[in-house]
């Protein structure tokens, strides 16, 4: 059986390493593809995963997006249609479903950003079966097209599933001249992003990073504009080259990032984290506060006292949020468990059937 998964930035890399090494473990054919975009070919190469490029990222004009993700359709589709994989997988992507669902290929698709409504829009409808967090409203997820019947939530977040397999290495800090527990890790702005909408011009971090002087601060730009901006700050360092950032994450006192991933891959490599995102919240980020694991704030001051009383006790605060997300599911195991009923459907009947007797009785 052939898989198809399709990889469109650097955190679906992550998301997807464990599953791509489990079902290769299985004895499946796996076909990875991606685009041009923020390292991502550099950290596939990283991570040892074979690929085929196809296309690249628009940048951050509507114009720019579609024409990128027209001509990305057009080129992927002749791959697919050449390869033939028997079902598709992929994380918050317009472009494989539509691909899916025109050669009548089933499809896993895993959803945690419901606040990118143009995105879902492109991807629910034709997703056979959908993935996504538990505190996403069923109704966020159902206005955007998808079919109540192809829902699985899943008792977890997203970056569970970007640690597979992690054993942190010193390495990192070595070439960084870093000490364990000594600094912060920092992540501006996701300002690409279509479902961005707060102040692309001024970072949130410019007037924390002035209050936390003393502290060496490893910061990940998204944009080389970004990296202009911080690389004036005396105590910023900004690597030039794709590292280890989870190991980085796990030996860093604290996660401060105004995006998402991150946040979350420190939270749930043991690290405490605080979002400084300046936009609407996510499901999952208001339930992991909720939790009491992460902090939210968009004031530099308030900021910066939750982080001086996180390096305090730092050891107290660790210890509460690997408790907390120990309990919760792994969604590299949930979505290897669809593909093993997409096997069972595809032996037993049609397409047309796959998943419609199977997954009511569940009731999800």
């Amino acid at each position: 059986m052939k898989v198809w998964i399709d990889i469109m930035n650097a955190p679906h890399a992550h998301f997807f390493k464990g599953v791509i090494r489990e079902l290769e473990k299985r004895g499946f054919d796996v076909l990875v593809t991606t685009r041009e975009f923020d390292g991502l070919t550099q950290i596939l190469d990283m991570l040892g995963i074979e690929y085929i490029v196809i296309g690249k990222h628009g940048g951050a004009t509507l114009e720019g997006k579609l024409l990128a993700s027209a001509e990305r359709v057009y080129k992927l589709s002749k791959l697919i249609i050449e390869e033939k994989p028997d079902i598709a997988i992929y994380k918050n992507n317009p472009e494989a479903p539509r691909i899916a669902f025109g050669l009548r290929i089933p499809s896993i698709g895993f959803v945690d950003n419901e606040t990118a409504v143009p995105q879902n829009k492109l991807m629910f409808p034709f997703t056979t079966r959908l993935l996504y967090p538990s505190p996403i409203s069923v109704y966020d997820l159902l206005k955007c097209g998808a079919d109540l019947d192809s829902l699985r939530p899943v008792n977890g977040i997203a970056e569970i599933a970007n640690v597979y397999g992690f054993i942190p290495s010193e390495d990192p800090l070595k070439e960084l001249g870093l000490k364990k527990y000594s600094y912060i890790v920092m992540r501006p702005e996701p300002i690409k992003a279509n479902y961005f909408n707060g102040d692309k011009e001024r970072s949130i971090l410019e007037d924390i990073i002035p209050l936390l002087p003393d502290i060496p601060i490893v910061l990940f730009p998204r944009t080389e504009e970004q990296g202009r901006i911080f690389e004036k700050f005396d105590n910023v360092i900004i690597p030039s080259k794709v590292l280890d950032t989870h190991s980085l994450l796990y030996y860093a006192k604290l996660m401060i990032g105004a995006g998402g991933t991150m946040n979350r891959e420190a939270l749930v490599l043991g690290t405490p984290a605080i979002s400084t995102y300046p936009g609407k919240l996510l499901a999952v980020t208001k339930w992991l506060i909720k939790k009491g694991v992460l902090f939210h704030s968009t004031n530099p001051i308030e900021v910066a006292t939750k982080t001086w009383e996180i390096i305090r006790k730092n050891t107290t605060y660790r210890r509460f949020i690997r408790e907390t997300m120990a309990s919760m599911e792994n969604p590299v195991d949930a979505i290897l468990d669809e593909v093993e009923k997409v096997l069972e459907s595809s032996e037993l009947g049609s397409y047309e059937g796959l998943y419609k007797s199977s997954y009511k009785e569940k009731n999800y």
